[in-house]
C-alpha cells in the first residue's frame, strides 16, 4: 500500500551536541540530550502500507512502543540522521487503531503515533474520506491534495474541472486519490466540488484554489549588455512591472564576486515603470567577466539580465614602423592581443605587399623585390572586432617602407617620456638674441582636439609644440612670453595657422627662427607663417634644470625640456630625431636644403646643440657639438627607421 502523499516528509536541521551515553569523569562534560522526529504522526490506509520517520538526535537513541501484531519498525536503535520505516499490516477491524511509540535519547523523549484507518463495515453501508485539514485549500500555485477512502463497497467519484486532475474516479476500500491542481492564472478564487458515491452514501469534497494579483516583470530593452573595462557607477535597468518598486530584489551570480553590485531602485516615469541601478568596478584583468542577474518580486514576476564586462582591449606589437629589405621575403610581426581583430592593408600595398594571416601569434606579411630607383610604403591597420557598447574599436597602425637604406637608422619614440639637458655649459644658449630650433618629428598617435604635444623649449618663455585650445592637436604652434600680464599670469604671444598641420605617421621637418623681433615657422623648408614682436628681446634656454616642483605658494622655475612642458599629459606621442639649436636665425635657403634635414656638420657655424638621436640604445642622447650638453631622460624607447 502507498503511504499517504499528504504526509510530507521534511528533514530538520542537524543539531550538534555531545553523546547521550554516560562518559568517564575525565572526558569533557556532554552537551544536553536532544531528540526530535519528523513527522510526529502518520495515518495509514486500512489496507496497510509504510510510514517513515527521520530522527535528529544528540547521540544514540532507542525506540520503544506498544506490542501489537500490526506494526513492525525497521530498527529499534540508531544514531542522528537515521530514517526508521514502520511496516503496517492491513486493518481487520472496523475501527481505527492507534499505535504509540517513543524515541529516547538520554533523558529526552519524542512520541510518535501511527493511526491505522478502520476496515469498512461488512454489515452496513459505509463511506468515509480522510484528508489533512485545510490541505484542500491551495495557494494560486496549485499542488496536490491526497484523500484516503474508507468504503464497504466499490465507490465512484463525480465532478469534472479543467484545472483539477484526480488520479482515480473509482475504487474500493483503502484507496488513495490524489488531486493534482493546476496554477490559478486569474485574480479570482476557483472552487472544485466533488462527490464520492457508494450505494446510497455520498460524501462531498471541495477543493479551493486561491486567486490574486498576477505579478509581472519584464526588462525593457536588451537583456544582454556588454560594457567596456572602465568603472560604471550607475547602470540603469528599466523594468515594466506591477510589483511595487520597493519590493523588487536582484540576485547576482558570477564566478568572480564583488565586481557588480546592486544600487538603489526608484520609481520610473509611470506606475508600471521601475529603474534598478547597478555599480560595476573596473576590470583590470585580461579576460571578460560575466554576471547573471535574476530580478524578482516577492509574490511573482521574474526576468534575467546578463552583463558582460570586457577587459581593456589590448593589441600590442613590438614595433610600429618596419623598414623592409630591397629583396622580397616574408616578415613576421609578433602581436599580443586579448581581443579579436581584423587586418586591412592600405591601397598603396597594391600587389607588392600582402597579408597571409596569423600563426602562433605572429602576423605574416610577404613583400616583393624593390624595383631599382624607387621608394614605396604602405600601412596595415589592426582593428578590434566587436568592441564594447559605446566604445570605439581599438586600432593599431603598422607602417612598412621599402627603400634603400637611409642616412638615419634610429629614432626615439617619446610617448610617455621626456628628456632634458643638464647644461654643463649653458653659455651658448643663455640670453640668445637670435636662434633657430629645428627637429625631425613623426606624430604616431591621433590625439583629441585641444591636446598639447611638446617638441622642445621652456613653458611660458619660448616653446615649440603642437596643438592648443581651439586649434587642431597636430598643428604647429610657437608660444612665447609677450611681457603682458593677464588674469592668470603672463600672456603668451603665439604663432600658428592651418598651413602648419603635420600628418600622422609621416616624418616632417619643423624649424622656428627668432631674430630682429621676428618669429618664423618653416615646415619641410617652406615658410608657413611669421610675426613680429618686441618682447622678448632675448631668450634664455640655459636655466639650470629642475623638476619644476615647488611647495604650495612658491614660484616654480620653468626650464628647458624635450617632449615635456607643464605636465606629463603634454608629452610628444611619436618619434623624434635631429634636434638642433642654433645661435642664429637660419635663412630660408638653408632650411630649404633637404639634405641638411637629415645631417649637418657638428662644427657648422652657430650650431650650439646637436642631438642626433642615433645611439639606438640607452637613456642618454649625445650632444654632438663641442659643448657636450647631453640629454638625460626618464627612459627612452628606440625605434628602427630609415630616413630619408
Amino acid at each position: 500500500m502507498k503511504i499517504a502523499k499528504w504526509l510530507l516528509f521534511a528533514a530538520t536541521a542537524l543539531v550538534c551536541c555531545g553523546a547521550c551515553d554516560d562518559k568517564d569523569n575525565e572526558e569533557p562534560a556532554p552537551g544536553p540530550d536532544k531528540i526530535a522526529i519528523t513527522p510526529k504522526t502518520a495515518n495509514v490506509s486500512s489496507k496497510g502500507g509504510e510510514a517513515s520517520v527521520m530522527v535528529t538526535s544528540s547521540g544514540e537513541w532507542t525506540l520503544t512502543g506498544d506490542a501489537n501484531d500490526y506494526v513492525t519498525p525497521s530498527v529499534l536503535k540508531g544514531k542522528d540522521g537515521d530514517i526508521v520505516k514502520f511496516t503496517v499490516k492491513a486493518n481487520d477491524k472496523e475501527e481505527d487503531q492507534t499505535f504509540n511509540y517513543t524515541f529516547t535519547c538520554g533523558k529526552e523523549k519524542a512520541p510518535y503515533a501511527i493511526t491505522l484507518k478502520k476496515k469498512a463495515s461488512q454489515t452496513e453501508e459505509q463511506l468515509e474520506i480522510t484528508f489533512v485539514p485545510e490541505s484542500n485549500i491551495l495557494t494560486r500555485e496549485g499542488g496536490d491534495v491526497s484523500v484516503l477512502v474508507t468504503s464497504s463497497d466499490k465507490w465512484t467519484l463525480e465532478g469534472s474541472y479543467t484545472f483539477v486532475h484526480p488520479s482515480a474516479t473509482s475504487g474500493s476500500d483503502g484507496a488513495e486519490v490524489t488531486f493534482t491542481v493546476d496554477p490559478n492564472e486569474t485574480e479570482e478564487d476557483k472552487v472544485a466540488d466533488y462527490i464520492f458515491k457508494m450505494g446510497s452514501k455520498e460524501v462531498a469534497f471541495q477543493i479551493t484554489l486561491k486567486g490574486g494579483v498576477i505579478y509581472t516583470l519584464e526588462i525593457v530593452g536588451e537583456k544582454e549588455l556588454k560594457f567596456a573595462y572602465t568603472k560604471q557607477d550607475r547602470i540603469a535597468v528599466t523594468l515594466n512591472t506591477n510589483v511595487p518598486y520597493r519590493d523588487l530584489a536582484a540576485e547576482i551570480t558570477s564566478t568572480e564576486e564583488g565586481w557588480l553590485t546592486k544600487g538603489v531602485t526608484v520609481q520610473g516615469a509611470t506606475e508600471t515603470e521601475a529603474i534598478m541601478y547597478f555599480d560595476m568596478t573596473q576590470n583590470n584583468g585580461l579576460n571578460p567577466r560575466e554576471a547573471s542577474i535574476k530580478i524578482t518580486g516577492p509574490e511573482g514576476g521574474e526576468d534575467i539580465l546578463k552583463i558582460t564586462q570586457m577587459p581593456q582591449s589590448k593589441i600590442s606589437v613590438e614595433e610600429l614602423s618596419y623598414y623592409l629589405e630591397t629583396t622580397g621575403t616574408t616578415l613576421e610581426v609578433p602581436v599580443a592581443a586579448n581581443v579579436e581583430f581584423d587586418v586591412t592593408l592600405s591601397e598603396s600595398a597594391g600587389t607588392w605587399f600582402s597579408y597571409s594571416g596569423m600563426v602562433d601569434n605572429k602576423l605574416k606579411f610577404t613583400y616583393q623585390d624593390l624595383p631599382e630607383g624607387t621608394i614605396r610604403s604602405c600601412t596595415a591597420t589592426l582593428t578590434e572586432k566587436n568592441p564594447a557598447e559605446g566604445t570605439q574599436p581599438l586600432t593599431v597602425v603598422l607602417m612598412f617602407s621599402q627603400k634603400t637604406k637611409g642616412m638615419i637608422s634610429t629614432a626615439v619614440n617619446m610617448t610617455g617620456t621626456r628628456a632634458w639637458p643638464a647644461w654643463t655649459d649653458p653659455a651658448p644658449v643663455t640670453n640668445m638674441k637670435a636662434f633657430t630650433l629645428e627637429a625631425l618629428v613623426n606624430p604616431t598617435v591621433n590625439r583629441t582636439s585641444g591636446s598639447l604635444s611638446t617638441i622642445m623649449g621652456i613653458e611660458g618663455k619660448f616653446l615649440l609644440r603642437l596643438g592648443d585650445v581651439g586649434i587642431p592637436w597636430n598643428q604647429v604652434q610657437v608660444a612665447w612670453d609677450s611681457g603682458k600680464q593677464g588674469t592668470w599670469g603672463n600672456i603668451e604671444g603665439k604663432l600658428s595657422n592651418a598651413d602648419m598641420k603635420l600628418n600622422v605617421n609621416e616624418w616632417t621637418h619643423v624649424a622656428v627662427t627668432f631674430g630682429e623681433g621676428t618669429v618664423k615657422v618653416f615646415i619641410n623648408g617652406v615658410e608657413k607663417g611669421s610675426t613680429t614682436t618686441d618682447v622678448p628681446s632675448t631668450v634664455n634656454f640655459g636655466i639650470e634644470h629642475n623638476d619644476e616642483q615647488a611647495p604650495s605658494g612658491q614660484t616654480i622655475t620653468r626650464c628647458f625640456w624635450v617632449g615635456y612642458s607643464y605636465e606629463s599629459a603634454r608629452d610628444f606621442r611619436g618619434m623624434m630625431s635631429e634636434l638642433r639649436i642654433w645661435n642664429r636665425a637660419l635663412t630660408a635657403d638653408e632650411l630649404a636644403n633637404e639634405a641638411r634635414r637629415y645631417d649637418v656638420d657638428p662644427k657648422s657655424d652657430g650650431l650650439v646643440t646637436y642631438w642626433k638621436f642615433d645611439e639606438g640604445q640607452g637613456d642618454v642622447v649625445k650632444d654632438h657639438t663641442t659643448y657636450r650638453n647631453d640629454l638625460a631622460s626618464d627612459g627612452l624607447k628606440w625605434e628602427t627607421v630609415s630616413l630619408p
